[in-house]
């Protein structure tokens, strides 16, 4: 296969090498899918800042210090730690055992034939598809910790945990923010007529409309069963009625229709402004706890303008005023 179209399944850095590592490794590159980087006097922790190879072998030679392994595994460019093998002759069996003490994970003594690293190969592989797998389920896990399962929108422990911290980012540079609720007041209805199954579809993209009609770094979440909380950084009640009106607009547009069931969702908007002044930011140890208690009358002032939106009837807005 050529090299160029070859697909890559390993990437191998190769440092303070010499022919006798370096000629084995090249004659089964293609074997194992591998791009050999070689690192010519150069640091190995200044040239892996750069890039995340899943393979670092070492040529152990005099005067190495074996933190040069605990110093690999630190780097915080990774993703994911790369596999460390150290190369020496029996000589330096001794500190090569000192190396995986300190964070290598395996070693090979000189002369080794063509076969034993092969083999060495095989167990990296291994430890690779290992460790892609942990990564997936990391990302699962902490996807499903922050999502709600029906409308994939975060939940509400995430929604206000952003809220906070984009509070913070946004007082600290004088800006307003505003919260959008949208209240679902037909929910029940809709449940009992349409039952769980459809229901929950349609709940799915009703709240990918609503995500539709927001930029892309505004926060939303589901902050109870039938209301949904839209965060708007840098912005005033005049844009976030905008978002709101585009809101009405992608959710009348086209019907909800499963199967042969129409769902007519009726909803209502209520709006509320925080200025950046009401944001404690002196860094002092009860400033979380007081923004919590800001963050919870903010949303709340936009509840209390959604109940008035929804006693003028459907797909109404209301602003709270003070």
């Amino acid at each position: 296969m050529n090299k160029a179209n070859r697909q890559v399944y390993m990437k191998v850095t190769l440092a303070n090498h010499t022919k006798t590592i370096l000629k084995p490794l090249e004659e089964i590159s293609a074997e194992f899918n591998l791009e050999i980087t070689e690192l010519h006097n150069q640091p190995v922790t200044e040239v892996l800042n750069t890039g995340m190879p899943e393979m670092v072998i070492i040529n152990w030679i005099d005067g190495m210090n074996a933190e040069i392994c605990s110093a690999i595994k630190k780097i915080k460019a990774m993703k994911s730690h790369p596999f460390i093998l150290l190369i020496g002759t029996k000589d330096t069996v001794t500190d090569l055992t000192e190396g995986v003490t300190s964070g290598a994970d395996d070693y090979i003594a000189i002369p080794f034939t063509k076969d034993e690293l092969k083999l060495k190969l095989r167990i990296v592989k291994k430890h690779i598809d290992l460790n892609n797998t942990l990564l997936k389920t990391k990302k699962k896990l902490i996807k499903f910790a922050k999502e709600d399962p029906i409308t994939s929108v975060l939940n509400r422990r995430a929604l206000l945990d952003e809220m906070l911290n984009e509070m913070g980012r946004a007082s600290r540079r004088g800006d307003f923010t505003c919260s959008i609720m949208i209240n679902l007041h037909n929910y029940n209805d809709l449940l009992n007529e349409f039952g769980t199954k459809v229901f929950d579809a349609f709940l799915g993209e009703f709240a990918g409309r609503l995500k539709k009609s927001i930029r892309p770094y505004d926060k939303i979440g589901r902050f109870e069963v039938s209301r949904f909380v839209i965060f708007l950084p840098h912005a005033r009640n005049e844009e976030a009625e905008k978002v709101a009106e585009r809101i009405i607009k992608n959710l009348q547009s086209k019907k909800f229709k499963y199967k042969d069931n129409y769902i007519g969702p009726c909803v209502s908007i209520g709006i509320s402004e925080l200025d950046p002044e009401d944001v404690e930011k002196k860094g002092k140890p009860d400033d979380h706890l007081m923004n919590d208690l800001v963050l919870e009358s903010f949303i709340r002032r936009s509840e209390f303008a959604t109940t008035t939106a929804c006693e003028k009837g459907d797909n109404k807005i209301e602003i709270y005023t003070f």
